[in-house]
């Protein structure tokens, strides 16, 4: 590889990608994606509310949206519904929080159906 073709920046869907200052650490530090998949959600509490089913971007690439799962006991009665991802807080145990959320309030949003393609 040539000393040029180190230095090029990367390119990524057509987008030049430039990361030099990129901080590792920092990126490091953050919360994987595929761990918060399928995990627990909890109110502020401490009452479980749900789990996550999926989460979704945008086609502007934005605004991203978290599905949870807000089904009753042994999930009998599964009902997904979408929320702004930035509406949850992560707590210490790396569990997603929805401050003030019951799972009834949760339970009367209107239900999450997958665009079919």
């Amino acid at each position: 590889m040539t000393a040029s073709a180190e230095s090029a920046p990367h390119v990524a869907g057509g987008v030049v990608v430039e990361y030099n200052n990129l901080d590792i650490a920092l990126v490091a530090s953050g919360w994987s994606v595929i761990e918060l998949l399928r995990g627990d959600v909890y109110n502020d509490r401490g009452d479980f509310v749900g789990y996550v089913h999926d989460a979704l971007v945008l086609p502007d690439g934005d605004t991203t949206f978290v599905i949870v799962n807000v089904a009753g006991f042994l999930n009998i009665g599964e009902k997904l519904i979408a929320l702004p991802a930035g509406a949850f807080e992560i707590n210490a145990d790396g569990d997603l929080v929805l401050p003030n959320a019951s799972k009834d309030n949760l339970k009367s949003l209107p239900r999450f159906y997958y665009a079919r393609n």
